[in-house]
């Protein structure tokens, strides 16, 4: 299951261990954000996003628009990364 962010991941392992639930085992979890997923037990799985690369982008875009209120739309592509940890497993 992908639950965003961090302390939401958190909070179902808990509820899935007060239930019976293995993580991993029965269910693997993986956070996003990677704020503070390596610090719980299980060590959350996380898609970390490349904050750095997320902000000047935005810099540079609201820049441009700024400069150029006419500038057609852009997209950008920005891709995280993925920090597998102790809340994950192959399926059984």
């Amino acid at each position: 299951m992908l639950v965003h962010a961090d302390a939401e991941a958190i909070a179902l392992v808990q509820r899935c261990e007060e239930r019976g639930l293995a993580v991993p085992g029965d269910l693997s979890v993986v956070a996003y954000d990677d704020e503070v997923a390596g610090l719980f037990s299980p060590a959350l799985t996380a898609v970390r996003p490349p904050r750095r690369s997320i902000g000047r982008a935005a810099v540079r875009l609201v820049a441009d628009r700024l400069a150029d209120p006419d500038r057609p739309a852009h997209r950008v592509v920005i891709s995280p990364a993925l920090r597998v940890r102790g809340s994950s497993a192959p399926p059984r």
